[in-house]
């Protein structure tokens, strides 16, 4: 589809929105708000259907997956595997979404947002800092 936004420039967009969305509680609202966050701007900026069951077909992103969650031991934190990264939200509504590969040795974190407590997930889940469990 010609001037559609690429889907960086759509990433870069989700991020964004989400940046600016106030902070939320519990991990319901949190994971609320990525899913609607993320539906919206795809649905604005895509031009492609909301069909994730065609997720490798589509040049779309979807939200997290309830049936790819898991749970962190020892922490109130989800996880979320996708084919690329890995989304964590916390039950104070702390969001943080992660590359599976490192960089430099580094975890690469694409974006993090505090629950409605100030708490980021690293500070939710201290064993998280370092590693993406």
């Amino acid at each position: 589809m010609k001037g559609t936004p690429s889907k960086a420039e759509r990433l870069a967009e989700f991020f964004q929105r989400l940046s600016e969305a106030r902070a939320v509680s519990p991990f319901d609202e949190g994971y609320r708000l990525l899913c609607s966050t993320l539906d919206l701007v795809e649905d604005k900026m895509s031009g492609l259907p909301n069909e994730p069951e065609r997720w490798m077909a589509l040049d779309r992103m979807f939200p997290p997956r309830s049936d790819r969650m898991s749970s962190i031991n020892g922490c109130d934190v989800k996880r979320f595997d996708n084919l690329k990264h890995i989304t964590y939200i916390a039950a104070n509504g702390a969001i943080e979404i992660r590359s599976k590969r490192r960089r430099n040795g580094a975890i690469e974190v694409h974006f993090s947002k505090a629950g409605s407590d100030g708490q980021h997930i690293n500070d939710f889940c201290p064993k998280l800092a370092n590693d993406n469990l």
